[in-house]
């Protein structure tokens, strides 16, 4: 108890005497003290909450059905997919040639 209160009064007294050396000197160390600490707690914190994310396991199947692979392509849906990007392609290359008709604003 008595270290607190004498803490107290030291820190008090540097910042009422904050442009003298000595109270600057209390003061920095003070600050740095809290920095540390606060860089400390923060490293610890995102250590507990990165283990605390990857250590995290799904209870039932239920959550996992989606990352299934699904079944491959039969040769038809492949035929019809390949002949879908074709034609897309061929769209593409049709409205890049033709002159897009802009009505004349006058």
């Amino acid at each position: 108890m008595r270290f607190s209160s004498d803490f107290q009064m030291n820190v008090r007294d540097a910042l009422a005497a904050r442009h003298e050396p000595e109270a600057q000197y209390l003061l920095a160390s003070l600050y740095w003290s809290v920095l540390v600490s606060l860089f400390v707690i923060i490293v610890i914190a995102s250590l507990a909450f990165g283990l605390w994310e990857f250590s995290w396991t799904p209870v039932s199947n239920e959550t996992i059905v989606g990352a299934r692979p699904q079944a491959a392509f039969t040769r038809v849906q492949l035929q019809e997919t390949l002949e879908g990007f074709n034609a897309r392609a061929e769209r593409f290359d049709e409205r890049m040639l033709a002159p897009v008709s802009v009505k004349d604003p006058s």
